[in-house]
């Protein structure tokens, strides 16, 4: 090997060692650096003892620009420390992703001058990244792109809100994150739902658990998961809950009544504790359902009882019919504490 290429190849190791320091060791980089500038030096030097003194000879090499060389190896650390750079961002990335696979992929790409925003594109359409993310392609068809941290918020939460309920382990897994997230429902809305949940199927009087089996076909065990079936819009799910609940409390206090009653009586904002205590006045007046004259049938006795002001009018006509055939019949009036004497006698 001649000397110019000794020079040359000496050249060529120390801008590789410079390129390793770069970012790593500044002081190494600039040895690096001053080494390769005295290799010019030498090869500059070199070239101009073979020129000849005059005409005639064969061709001699050109010498080596210094500043022109200097600038290009800058452009080249620079676009080398810029694809690390590229390569660093995303491999730490694509660490917490579960992604190192992909670690190949993101070098191969960056040493070929991709940005890191190109990069990402590429990664997104490959089987690793899809299969890590499968609600993310259904989403950005929709326009409701999320980024992968927000991906992973969800899936963390979800975990928090399967072992604080004490759900069944695996409830909110992966399949269910993917069914969730396509369906759009939000962090929020999960949280609401986990406690739904639970509460139906943990904590809630069986009265109501028995409810929700009449109204809507759900077995107690499905409960949970039927709460959580992204499938189902939050306001059917809300307003069946309440439904349910209400009209456990009904039962509770022995009166069995039907869907749409609990249905109305929800819409028009009756709470569990309102529930109680009107179901308790139902439960009371329940011989008004029974008199021989006036009387009211079950529905009129609980709408009347929860305020609707027709029914109520008729439970007042049954009242008074009741009281005034006992009054006048000389049997004995009943009241809540019992038998309370005998009514007036007719003569």
């Amino acid at each position: 090997m001649g000397y110019l290429e000794n020079i040359d190849r000496g050249y060529q190791e120390q801008a590789n060692l410079a390129a390793y320091w770069a970012g790593k060791n500044a002081q190494k980089q600039h040895e690096a650096h001053k080494v390769m500038q005295d290799l010019v030096n030498l090869r500059n030097q070199h070239v101009a003892n073979q020129q000849p003194s005059g005409g005639g000879g064969g061709p001699s090499q050109p010498a080596i620009d210094p500043a022109l060389a200097w600038q290009q190896e800058q452009a080249r650390q620079a676009k080398i420390a810029e694809q690390n750079r590229v390569i660093g961002t995303l491999k730490s990335a694509f660490s917490e992703y579960g992604l190192d696979g992909l670690y190949g992929q993101i070098t191969k790409w960056a040493r070929q001058d991709y940005s890191a925003d190109a990069i990402l594109l590429e990664l997104r359409k490959t089987n690793e990244y899809k299969n890590r993310f499968p609600a993310m392609e259904a989403l950005s068809k929709k326009g409701r792109g999320i980024t992968e941290a927000e991906y992973i918020a969800f899936e963390r939460e979800a975990t928090r809100l399967e072992r604080e309920y004490g759900l069944p382990s695996g409830m909110l897994g992966k399949n269910s994150v993917t069914d969730l997230l396509t369906n759009e429902v939000s962090a929020k809305e999960l949280g609401e739902r986990v406690v739904m949940a639970s509460n139906a199927s943990q904590q809630v009087p069986d009265e109501m658990r028995t409810q929700f089996k009449k109204f809507y076909g759900v077995e107690e065990g499905g409960l949970a998961a039927y709460f959580l079936d992204s499938d189902r819009a939050m306001p059917l799910l809300e307003r069946q809950y309440a439904a349910s609940n209400i009209a456990g409390q009904g039962l509770i206090q022995g009166v069995d009544t039907t869907k749409v009653i609990a249905e109305d009586l929800f819409e028009a904002g009756v709470t569990t504790e309102g529930a109680r205590e009107g179901f308790g006045r139902v439960a009371r007046d329940k011989a008004l359902t029974q008199g021989k004259s006036n009387s009211v049938n079950q529905e009129q006795l609980t709408r009347g009882t929860f305020g609707e002001s027709d029914y109520a009018k008729q439970i007042n006509r049954a009242r008074s019919a009741e009281v005034g055939q006992y009054a006048g019949g000389g049997s004995f009036v009943s009241s809540e504490s019992g038998m309370s004497g005998l009514g007036k006698s007719n003569k």
